[in-house]
């Protein structure tokens, strides 16, 4: 069978044999992590979401796949690095935040989705980094298949990381040129350039900046250097990450060994799963490093399954 042109990639979109035509073509599970955060007076709420989602549905029509369900809620407001009114200064918070450990859950409760509707692999990728998450997550990604003997082959990372061959013409700093041109591919009726010199209307009492950010959290000097995001640059970034999410589809399913009889657990099962999950592994969570932990780039070394007895 091959692979429809038309076909749709979403499962929310899809009628039962559509997914089922779907699955059989290519049993992998893609899943966008993002949020609504302020990147800019330019860039609507949304783009890490955006940009993963619409990156895996580019991915899953090249490749074959289907897209999970959405889930725009992340890692922001931490009490011990509240990243988003630190840089920013609007005097409040306008992202869909939720904590780590709700996060991480959430993406247990994924993964188990992924391997009990068949698929033989989940590729998860996040819009929206903090501090070394991708380790993180994949350490839950380990976990389950260590702890339940799941031949469902999983895979974390930063859509940033799928791209390591940038040129001098990409600027990644949050809300630069390099997301920013992505989402110009994506939802161009989101991004307004002409916003980049409009007047601030929030207050000029809580109004500010760092060292690296604007109000709004827009780049120091974004579109002040002569340089500007482009749908051009967009395409070229795309096509390379898109092909990166190709191989890494291949190499999963590549190391797939099916288990006989096998069910994933049930939702009672993973709760046990998550309550050993947190007690042995939290202390080594990287998104839960402090401000200053994370400037110094420290990163919480995980001592091994062994080592905690696993």
């Amino acid at each position: 069978m091959s692979l429809k042109k038309t076909q749709k990639v979403n499962w929310m979109d899809m009628f039962p044999d559509e997914f089922y035509d779907a699955q059989n073509y290519c049993p992998v599970c893609y899943m966008a992590y993002g949020l609504a955060e302020p990147h800019g007076t330019y860039n609507a709420l949304g783009i890490d979401w955006y940009n993963a989602q619409s990156l895996l549905e580019f991915a899953a029509k090249k490749h074959g796949g289907i897209v999970a369900p959405p889930f725009a809620w992340h890692i922001q407001e931490q009490p011990y690095y509240d990243w988003e009114m630190d840089c920013c200064g609007m005097g409040m918070s306008l992202s869909s935040s939720i904590t780590e450990e709700l996060f991480l859950h959430n993406i247990l409760h994924h993964i188990r989705n992924i391997d009990g509707k068949g698929f033989h692999a989940g590729i998860l990728v996040s819009g929206h980094n903090v501090s070394d998450l991708d380790k993180d997550m994949n350490l839950l990604c380990e976990f389950y298949r260590r702890r339940t003997g799941s031949p469902v082959q999983l895979r974390a990372v930063y859509s940033t990381d799928l791209v390591d061959d940038l040129g001098p013409e990409y600027d990644s700093h949050h809300a630069g040129i390099t997301e920013t041109c992505e989402f110009m591919v994506y939802k161009p009726e989101l991004v307004d350039l002409g916003r980049l010199n409009k007047p601030l209307n929030v207050p000029i009492k809580i109004a500010g900046e760092n060292e690296r950010f604007d109000t709004y959290c827009a780049p120091k000097n974004f579109g002040r250097d002569g340089r500007l995001p482009s749908s051009e640059l967009g395409w070229i970034l795309i096509d390379k990450k898109v092909k990166r999410l190709g191989e890494i589809k291949n190499e999963l399913l590549g190391r797939y060994e099916p288990v006989n009889d096998w069910k994933a657990p049930s939702i009672i099962d993973t709760e046990e799963l998550w309550a050993r999950f947190v007690f042995i592994t939290k202390r080594y969570w990287n998104c839960l490093l402090t401000k200053e932990e994370a400037k110094k780039g420290m990163s919480h070394e995980f001592p091994g399954w062994d080592a905690l007895g696993e």
